[in-house]
């Protein structure tokens, strides 16, 4: 299940930037002012496959645990190695920057590809702007609204978890 969900994730994220670097070239106004909705939306395109790469791991922790139960030992143990090497799935985190991990690879490769966004976006808009007069103020104000709302649901869904809790608590049941 998670290969499927990184593999989507990683097309997309991969889709977008050529999407993004066609529009760039391209250079028409049109084309510079859809980079910064293109960069917003792959962001919430790449934290809706990071939701399914959690999910996926949630289940598997409890497979592991029912089998390990029934094995009498500790003979799987996958879940816990993912939360050693990539992020504890049950630590709170936007996206996939874990606040109270921000060394480790995941959060710094989420960073990485954060920053290389706003990066494009910020040469979009630096290259929008002189073109667009007076309007592009009120583009920037909307551009911020969208993005802001984006980032604080995005940020709220993530750091509260409760889809993650709510699947925890129904799977503890049905045990």
């Amino acid at each position: 299940m998670q290969y499927a969900y990184h593999k989507k994730f990683f097309h997309g994220l991969y889709l977008f930037l050529v999407l993004v670097i066609g529009c760039l070239l391209w250079d028409s106004p049109v084309s510079l002012a859809l980079v910064p909705l293109l960069v917003i939306t792959a962001g919430t395109q790449s934290c809706f496959y990071l939701h399914f790469v959690d999910f996926a791991r949630i289940h598997a922790r409890f497979v592991e645990q029912r089998l390990n139960k029934v094995l009498g030992k500790d003979t799987l143990i996958g879940s816990e190695i993912e939360d050693l090497y990539f992020y504890p799935i049950d630590a709170p985190k936007i996206g996939g920057f874990v606040p109270s991990a921000p060394l480790r690879f995941f959060s710094f490769f989420t960073l990485h590809w954060t920053l290389l966004w706003l990066g494009l976006a910020a040469f979009a808009l630096w290259r929008l702007l002189p073109m667009m007069g007076p309007c592009g103020h009120h583009y920037l104000i909307l551009l911020g609204i969208w993005g802001g709302l984006n980032f604080i649901y995005l940020a709220w869904f993530f750091y509260k978890a409760r889809d993650r809790h709510a699947m925890a608590s129904y799977l503890k049941k049905s045990s």
